[in-house]
């Protein structure tokens, strides 16, 4: 009895020490790790500061460089910074520059012309949205910005509208040193890290875009060089917006509540920046694996003094008989072992050449493949599984299958893998696949249950379908946009039919399909009577129903809005008279039918009609007319001639006598015989131009000597007004191809009429000069400029019509009305135009121009009413 409470005595208080031992072990273990694990952090963050400030500085230089480049490629070119050359070597995929551009200091005088040269206007960011930058001291715009994609500056956009960005730029352009610049273009969203560098010119800055989720990445050169970021998250703040960070190596988490690991003030691009370190997970401290190894390892020491204490205690006796009959056991077990390591041996090495056969099947299949064991526990991959998982195979390997394909977890302990599988396997699934990015790309799953003879495991055979669900999203996205569209368009359509003044309707295959209000009762039809129903009853018959369908379709069937003009028949029978217009909804698909507009128009029809009556019947009075003058002038030059022969007759007998005031009757009878006679030419020359009987003559002809001999004619008309003619001809030899007598008489034209206004002791100057007209053609120029009153303004058009003064002619300078028609008619058929314009302070000037060469044919074109002749 003794002996038993001894023995249960020494058990108790051995397991009781163990505990406590154990128990205390295990908290300086714990509080060990703790500290390491704290080192550790203290030590990724500072490396983090370091690695992250020599970054920036090295983007600072870079940027220095760069603009130093452009600074020496304009002193060499002359010509302002050019980014085409220099983006392709910057703006790489793998490179820290997001963008580079050119920002230049506009002054509000500089203002104008900067925008004409952009063709643009210079604007501010207001409420996410680009509004006319109002008036401002000085303007900092983007000139360039290169690449133009989603995220690049709008060329224009005042960069100094920006929260401090004004100022920093000014300090970039005095310091002559790159000047890191946060701004924050949308609110709530990261800042824009810029580099601003002076280019030493007149006013131009190079801005430099660094991206700042390639600041916070691993070493490009070296990948597999450990960043100290992904142990700690890196926070940096500047001194000018300390609410907000500007730099986060994981900007989508919530900002840290607790103390950072550690602070560090470090003065980078002109801005003093904080930087602190603080841990990724706010776990609480375990134990380490290693601390529960030698925890494990205490507790079976532990353990093993308290069995060997118990052993030592127990029967020496019954130690020997159990080793007696463990041996005899023994070497009945060895001599099976034999035996089974033989049949193992055998079946090892098949199953090793099974084996290898899998695994280079596994090794060449361009699918990513998983093999699973009947727990779950993923036990191979093959390459292609391990890429597009993102991490080796020897890191995926013993992971649950489930923390990689949540369609084969389960929440529930109580449910096996096996029964998952047994409820996917054998068809296809979709399912999601967790990548090393914490990303979930969509997969097709397919999985399979392979029974080995001495053991079951499963095979999940994977394909990428990202592009067909992203495929299948874009046609959703189209599908309900279309929709949308035609819903809309649906809408409008109806609210355009109903609203519309205007008859339409929308037809198809010849159906009227829908039709508005003003359609009813423009045909005196009703709604039921009128939808389904073919358009044939609105046509006289059925020949001009298909004569116009022939006609018209084939032109909507090109896409062209069509018009047409025909006679339709009402409901009550009544005939009128419509105009339609017509328009395919799409010309491609003629099934979709047509729009159609009807304007009814019988009464300007009508209308139409009684005036093509009284224009017929006004040019056959005017033909009359026409004809009366040319016969009534023809007869009346006759006895004109006569009265003055008779009248020159009479003044040399007069000066015979030597009766003067017999002479001056006959002068004055003479001098109005004259004026009835040019009275009666102008009006013979006029009806002959409106009946087609005038006759030109022309030639190549000298036009300086046909202007000379008309300044001469009239030259003593007006010296006896106290006037002087001046003529100027360049070249002093000017041909062209001329009727001289009719060209003559439009220049005697002209300067009557200036003779007439002009007062007494003016001058009138004729001016003749070649000239190249807009299609580099020869071309002759003749202006009469005179001294006189001038013209109104509101009659420089129509003195030129026929029978139509100025109102300057009460003056007392007389006329018909009939000179400048009949001068405007003579240039028309030299294809030329004449026209009248005011001089300043006072004076007219009369200016005709005409093409120097023309040929015979050309010459009966410049009046369709005027028969020529063409002499060389």
């Amino acid at each position: 009895m003794s002996t038993g409470l001894s023995r249960f005595t020494s058990l108790l208080l051995g397991a009781l020490l163990t505990i406590i031992l154990l128990c205390a072990e295990y908290a300086l273990l714990l509080d060990n790790d703790r500290v390491r694990e704290q080192e550790k952090l203290q030590h990724w963050g500072e490396l983090g500061t370091e690695l992250l400030a020599t970054r920036l500085q090295e983007m600072l230089d870079r940027t220095d460089l760069l603009a130093q480049s452009l600074i020496r490629q304009r002193h060499s070119t002359g010509t302002p910074p050019n980014l085409g050359e220099l983006a392709p070597t910057v703006l790489k995929e793998e490179s820290r520059f997001g963008g580079i551009g050119i920002v230049r200091r506009i002054e509000p005088n500089q203002r104008a012309e900067f925008e004409a040269a952009i063709a643009n206007s210079i604007r501010m960011l207001k409420d996410r949205h680009l509004v006319t930058s109002p008036q401002q001291p000085m303007y900092y715009p983007v000139e360039s910005y290169l690449p133009d994609d989603g995220n690049a500056l709008p060329q224009g956009m005042d960069l100094g509208s920006l929260d401090n960005a004004r100022r920093k730029m000014d300090q970039a352009r005095n310091r002559n040193q790159p000047m890191l610049m946060f701004n924050t273009l949308v609110p709530g969203a990261p800042p824009r890290l810029d580099i601003m560098a002076n280019l030493n010119d007149d006013g131009h800055l190079l801005l430099v875009n660094l991206r700042s989720d390639l600041l916070l990445q691993s070493s490009q050169s070296n990948p597999d060089q450990p960043n100290p970021l992904q142990h700690v998250r890196l926070v940096a703040w500047n001194q000018e917006a300390p609410d907000q960070p500007s730099l986060d190596s994981h900007p989508l988490q919530a900002l840290p509540s607790g103390n950072p690991l550690l602070t560090t003030r470090r003065s980078i691009g002109g801005y003093d920046l904080l930087f602190g370190a603080y841990p990724l997970e706010d776990n609480q401290p375990a134990l380490s694996a290693q601390g529960y190894g030698i925890l494990a390892t205490s507790a079976l020491v532990m353990l093993l003094l308290l069995i060997l204490q118990q052993r030592q205690i127990s029967n020496n006796q019954g130690l020997r008989t159990l080793l007696r009959r463990q041996h005899h056991q023994l070497e009945l077990n060895n001599r099976t072992l034999r035996e089974q390591i033989n049949d193992r041996a055998s079946s090892e090495q098949a199953l090793a050449e099974s084996e290898a056969r899998q695994r280079a099947i596994l090794q060449a299949s361009s699918d990513a493949i998983i093999l699973i064991n009947r727990s779950g526990l993923i036990t191979h991959v093959n390459p292609a599984a391990a890429k597009l998982i993102g991490q080796s195979a020897e890191s995926i390997e013993h992971l649950p299958v489930g923390s990689l394909l949540t369609e084969l977890y389960s929440l529930s302990p109580s449910i096996s893998f096996e029964s998952i599988a047994a409820a996917r396997e054998g068809r296809t699934f979709e399912a999601h696949l967790l990548r090393s990015d914490n990303s979930q790309m969509p997969v097709e799953l397919s999985l399979s249950r392979v029974e080995a003879p001495d053991d079951s495991f499963y095979v999940a055979v994977c394909r990428d379908i990202s592009l067909r669900k992203e495929q299948e999203a874009a046609l959703i996205r189209l599908k309900n946009s279309l929709a949308e569209q035609v819903e809309v368009q649906s809408r409008q359509l109806a609210a355009l039919l109903e609203a519309s003044p205007m008859a339409m309707a929308y037809i198809v295959d010849r159906h009227l399909r829908r039709v508005n209000g003003a359609f009813l009762d423009l045909f005196e039809r009703e709604e039921d009577e009128v939808i389904g129903q073919t358009t044939l009853p609105y046509f006289e018959s059925q020949e001009q129903w298909e004569r116009t369908g022939r006609a018209l379709y084939n032109l909507l069937n090109d896409g062209k809005v069509v018009q047409s003009e025909v006679k339709l028949r009402t409901g009550s029978g009544k005939l009128i008279w419509c105009r339609m217009f017509g328009r395919a909804v799409n010309p491609s698909v003629p099934k979709l039918g047509t729009i159609w507009l009807y304007q009814d128009f019988s009464a300007q029809r009508e209308m139409e009609d009684a005036l093509r009556q009284a224009k017929t019947l006004a040019e056959e009075n005017s033909r009359a007319k026409t004809e009366f003058l040319a016969n009534m002038s023809h007869e009346l030059r006759t006895p004109m001639h006569a009265i003055l022969g008779f009248t020159e007759i009479g003044e040399a007998r007069a000066r015979q006598l030597q009766d003067d005031k017999l002479e001056q009757y006959f002068q004055r009878i003479h001098s109005s015989g004259n004026r009835l006679l040019q009275l009666l030419n102008d009006l013979l020359d006029l009806a002959k131009m409106e009946v087609g009987k005038m006759d030109y003559h022309f030639g190549h002809f000298d036009l300086a000597h046909c202007l000379r001999e008309a300044c001469d004619e009239m030259t003593p008309l007006a010296s006896n007004h106290n006037i002087k003619l001046y003529l100027y001809c360049t070249p002093e030899k000017l041909t062209a191809d001329i009727d001289p007598f009719r060209l003559g008489q439009v220049i005697r034209n002209l300067l009557s009429n200036a003779i007439k206004f002009s007062p007494a002791g003016e001058v009138i100057r004729i001016t003749a000069r070649l000239q190249l007209n807009s299609q580099q053609q020869e071309e002759i120029l003749i202006c009469v400029e005179d001294s006189g009153p001038g013209i109104p303004v509101d009659e420089v058009e129509t003195i030129f019509d026929k029978f139509i003064q100025s109102s300057s002619t009460k003056t007392g300078a007389g006329g018909t009305g009939l000179g400048l028609a009949i001068c405007r008619e003579i240039l028309q058929a030299h294809h030329g135009i004449i026209f009248a314009e005011n001089l300043s302070p006072r004076g007219a000037a009369f200016t005709a121009v005409f093409p120097r060469r023309h040929d015979a044919s050309a010459a009966g074109e410049g009046s369709n009413h005027v028969t020529s002749t063409f002499t060389r």
